[in-house]
């Protein structure tokens, strides 16, 4: 006489998904990586907790039959006790289930009793922890606090013989848990300070694009949550200029910001501010230079990043370094060249001349890429000098980009003065056959 597992397991192997226990109901738990990474959470099974992994139930089963739970990206506490409870409450079957085993990722369940004969199709289970009259949810440690990281389960039922009741199938396995980056701060837009060397480096082109705004959001956790009390933000680079809270200076240059203004440490290289608060949507940073001209100081070109650290209420923190920023530069002027040989030695020697008739000494930036596609960048060891006549030549480019060998370069020349006060030049020449101009692009 065939059981009514048995008959199930039949109709299974015709339709699948059909009879497979359908797990896809269970809801997850969403760990917060701070509460971790702060110390603020521990992973040892004594504060977290599985998410409710729910089991529908999609064919007759009968006394004997087995359920068996298994994790993966985390553990179960085999010292725990482990329970399948009857979620329905309807009045219809109620379903007993005996622990046989627990592992570390693995509970094995026999059913061992069915209160009446109506049908276990769609019937419920849940699992718990402790015991029945005071459930509680599961305890867990998880495999891996990093962000991303998954915490799954899936569930195979099978006869008291060990045939399977239902194949593997797209509802018998679940994401029950995942690790979220619960608080991220992006930079949008980033900065893009130009200053201008008309004004001696003083002053930025435009003003307004001396800013950049941090952003802040929040991922919502059910577990390892991590509640923010205090933002500081921290940025470094270059703060020359910008000296008003640097004592003794007389330069009353700011950076400032919609959680106030930021303190410049006395090195000039960071300036950091503290809200005293959870970070705002948006923590929108300008840069601007002291207003009286002979108070001004020459600022410098350099890159900008964000160090944001988070505190709770007990002093447990978080930080997120080095969050790209943005820039500053110098405006000027520049020149390209399609054609450049150079390191060829004995054969073909090139040279460039920049004219500078202005008052600023110009930096000379060089980029290229070769026949190959190899990208090349230096800034020479001298510069464009004032109302000078400045050689570039072609032992000058080779040692800057190191180059061992001759290579046909496009050539662009930067220099870092008021474009109306340079010109350049450009010529070749091939071994005793005289003189041949580089010719600029448009």
């Amino acid at each position: 006489m065939f059981k009514k597992t048995l008959l199930a397991a039949s109709l299974a192997a015709l339709s699948a998904g059909a009879m497979a226990v359908d797990v896809s109901t269970s809801t997850a738990a969403i760990y917060g990586n701070e509460g971790f990474t702060s110390g603020l959470v521990k992973n040892d099974f004594s504060e977290l907790t599985l998410g409710a992994v729910e089991l529908t139930l999609g064919a007759e089963y009968t006394v004997g039959d087995t359920f068996t739970i298994t994790i993966s990206g985390g553990e179960f506490d085999t010292d725990d006790l482990f329970f399948l409870t009857d979620k329905n409450g309807d009045g219809g079957v109620e379903i007993t289930a005996g622990l046989l085993d627990a592992t570390a990722n693995e509970l094995l369940f026999r059913i061992t009793g069915l209160s009446d004969a109506t049908t276990t199709v769609g019937e419920k289970l849940v699992l718990k922890s402790g015991v029945s009259a005071t459930p509680t949810a599961v305890p867990i440690k998880l495999g891996s606090t990093s962000v991303g990281a998954k915490l799954n389960v899936s569930v195979r039922a099978a006869t008291e013989s060990g045939r399977t009741i239902d194949s593997q199938g797209s509802k018998d396995s679940f994401e029950i848990g995942k690790v979220v980056q619960q608080h991220t701060f992006t930079i949008k837009p980033v900065m893009n300070g130009v200053i201008d060397v008309a004004d001696e480096r003083k002053s930025f082109a435009v003003d307004a694009n001396a800013t950049f705004n941090v952003e802040y959001d929040e991922t919502t956790v059910n577990q390892a949550g991590f509640a923010i009390a205090d933002t500081i933000y921290t940025i470094k680079g270059a703060m020359a200029g910008f000296e008003d809270t640097v004592t003794g200076s007389d330069n009353d240059g700011t950076v400032v910001g919609t959680a106030g203004a930021y303190t410049v440490a006395t090195d000039l290289q960071s300036a950091s501010s503290t809200s005293g608060a959870a970070p705002a949507p948006s923590e929108v940073v300008l840069f601007t230079v002291d207003p009286t001209p002979a108070d001004q100081v020459v600022l410098s070109t350099s890159s900008y990043t964000v160090d944001v650290t988070i505190k709770e209420v007990g002093g447990k923190s978080v930080t997120y370094s080095a969050i790209a920023a943005g820039k500053t530069s110098l405006n000027g002027s520049s020149a390209e060249f399609a054609y450049v040989p150079v390191n060829f030695v004995g054969a073909v020697t090139s040279q460039f001349e920049v004219g500078n008739k202005g008052t600023v000494d110009g930096a000379i930036t060089l980029n290229g890429f070769d026949t190959a596609g190899k990208d090349y960048s230096a800034v020479l060891p001298f510069v464009a000098e004032a109302g000078k006549l400045t050689k570039i030549g072609d032992d000058d480019i080779a040692k800057a980009f190191g180059l061992t060998k001759g290579t046909k370069l496009k050539l662009t020349i930067t220099v870092n003065a008021p474009s109306d006060d340079i010109t350049f030049g450009g010529y070749s020449n091939r071994g005793t056959t005289g003189r041949m101009s580089l010719q600029q692009e448009d």
